[in-house]
């Protein structure tokens, strides 16, 4: 990690050995060359030229130096802990002042500590007390839900996404002009078979199995057809369902394989099934319609038929009675024709009532063929779903395998065996986001391994910080995993760990090692899957991920490197 950064006012104030000489900052965990000149010691790292003999090259006079020509100078450090500065933010309006020692434990509470917001496209630097709410409320890269589709969409996307792409977005119908119709049903709406737009004219939507009205017809004619023609339109669909179930039977007797290769076969059948059942229901309510229609027929006409022949006995009774009364009055013909119409509507009441219960013999009959047929499609359901729930338990199987072996392939492809990883964390704004607000505050890397029989190890990162860390830094941390061979290997582990940050424009690495504690529980031989973490707190600064590429096309890279060399 680099020096400490100072006020404008501080770095003027304080004497200039006091500034490592790679990084140009107050210096952090002092050392001291053989030719008497200071770095940091994450700065080290920075001078080494030739890996292999780790030799090191001092940028004020040139030396080679070798690691045991670099010592740790605790008068320095004493010195420096000791010096008395203000806040980095003293010209925000910042009052503290203070020991450097304590410089970083202010700085990282301090009320005017500025975050860049977490979205890259985002400019904005904001206070750390004010970061949250410029998430929720200010960013104009936050996420809102679309309040038609509920899907979450970046802000400054958000009027595209609903004039294009929004699938619940209300349009207007350029046929009918009929407004406030979802995007995702216009298509559907304006269906010239099954839409109910009233200006697209269409077929039948039985024409292709069979009914014999092919031509183009509105929706008012077409409406008219389908509820003339629905009976016949029922047993087509019947005939099409029956046809089909024994095609699929007779495919899966044959070649069982079929299922496994297209399995939406059967599910495709079950739909058409479903339809034609929906039809057959729709049918059936219209005969039961039919025939409370023919009831109330026939209560009527009995009750005619009482009326007719309590008047033709009253009739009768009156006339004998009134006969001398009458007798001038009205002629015998005229009862006579009274009569004969009487008996004639009787008759017609008569051949309606015959009609009628023809009529009703054929609706039971009618009822009866379905049932049956219904029984079957039941019957044909059922043995479907017994195939189903075997295919299904038998794909179950073969998943949970597929499964593992995903698992496996995706360790090969991300290990390494070298004791080095390469980590690339793609999605940067958005985990930065999670960590921010608390969804997801940390998450762990790939796997690797010392070697193929060796250690195995991962990562740990804060990308909002951790401990000491906690919203001024990304933490990282070291993890022993527990592997097949850690009872072959020397334990604790004491290997030395270098967390690298990658600069991709290649100009300055965030880079910091430590040698791990033997003491620490961290690096005994694991017991569970994993050890606790042990690593730097305050690895990098969040206010340096602006200053170079450690962040590009929302993409971090990190480098853990494991020393190997006397294993």
């Amino acid at each position: 990690m680099p020096g400490h950064p100072l006020s404008k006012k501080d770095m003027e104030a304080v004497a200039e050995k006091y500034f490592c000489v790679y990084c140009l900052l107050l210096l952090r965990d002092a050392m001291q060359t053989s030719c008497g000149h200071f770095y940091c010691q994450s700065c080290l790292m920075n001078l080494i030229k030739d890996e292999t003999s780790m030799v090191m090259i001092c940028l004020k006079d040139q030396t080679r130096l070798l690691p045991t020509q670099v010592f740790a100078d605790q008068f320095m450090r004493r010195e420096i802990l000791a010096l008395v500065v203000y806040c980095t933010f003293v010209d925000d309006g910042c009052h503290w002042k203070g020991e450097v020692r304590h410089l970083e434990s202010h700085t990282s509470t301090c009320e005017f500590l500025k975050l860049p917001c977490v979205h890259p496209e985002c400019d904005v630097l904001v206070k750390k007390a004010d970061l949250t709410k410029h998430l929720k409320e200010e960013c104009m890269y936050r996420l809102e839900k679309c309040p038609f589709c509920q899907q979450q969409i970046n802000l400054n996307k958000m009027k595209v996404h609903q004039e294009t792409d929004c699938p619940a977005y209300p349009v207007r119908c350029g046929n009918c002009n009929r407004e406030d119709i979802p995007r995702r049903r216009l298509r559907d709406h304006q269906d010239p078979v099954f839409g109910d737009c009233e200006n697209v004219e269409g077929p039948c939507p039985f024409s292709h199995i069979g009914c014999p009205k092919k031509e183009v017809l509105s929706k008012r004619e077409r409406k008219k057809h389908l509820e003339e023609e629905n009976i016949f339109h029922t047993s087509l669909l019947l005939k099409q369902t029956l046809q089909m179930t024994k095609e699929v039977e007779g495919i899966l007797t044959r070649n069982p394989s079929v299922i496994s290769r297209n399995p939406q076969l059967l599910s495709n059948v079950d739909g058409v099934v479903q339809d034609i059942l929906n039809q057959l229901q729709s049918g059936t309510e219209e005969r039961r319609n039919q025939k409370t229609k023919i009831r109330e027929h026939s209560e009527r006409i009995t009750l005619l038929e009482r009326k007719v022949a309590s008047r033709n006995v009253s009739g009768t009774g009156a006339s004998v009675q009134r006969l001398p009364e009458a007798e001038g009055n009205l002629p015998s013909g005229e009862n006579s024709r009274r009569l004969v119409n009487l008996e004639n509507r009787t008759a017609d009441h008569e051949v309606l009532l015959v009609e009628n219960n023809r009529t009703m013999e054929e609706v039971r009959r009618d009822d009866g063929n379905i049932k049956r047929q219904l029984d079957i499609i039941h019957e044909s359901n059922r043995r479907h779903d017994r195939r189903i729930e075997s295919i299904e338990h038998t794909l179950a199987l073969r998943n949970v395998t597929l499964a593992d072996l995903e698992e496996y392939v995706r360790q090969q492809e991300f290990s390494s065996y070298d004791g080095q990883l390469l980590w690339r964390i793609s999605d940067y704004a958005r985990k930065r986001n999670d960590a921010v607000t608390g969804q997801q505050v940390s998450f762990y890397s790939p796997c690797f391994f010392t070697s193929r029989y060796g250690y195995k190890m991962c990562a740990r990162i804060y990308l909002n910080g951790d401990g000491m860390g906690r919203g001024t830094h990304i933490s990282i941390f070291f993890v022993v995993m527990r592997g097949q061979y850690d009872a072959l290997l020397r334990w604790p582990f004491r290997q030395k760990v270098t967390f690298m940050l990658l600069d991709q424009d290649n100009v300055e690495h965030v880079i910091d090692a430590f040698r791990p504690d033997p003491n620490s529980s961290s690096f005994q031989r694991p017991r569970r899957e994993t050890n606790i973490a042990s690593g730097c707190p305050m690895f990098c600064s969040l206010a340096e991920l602006n200053n170079h590429a450690y962040v590009r096309d929302d993409t971090m890279f990190l480098k853990i490197i494991v020393d190997t060399t006397d294993l």
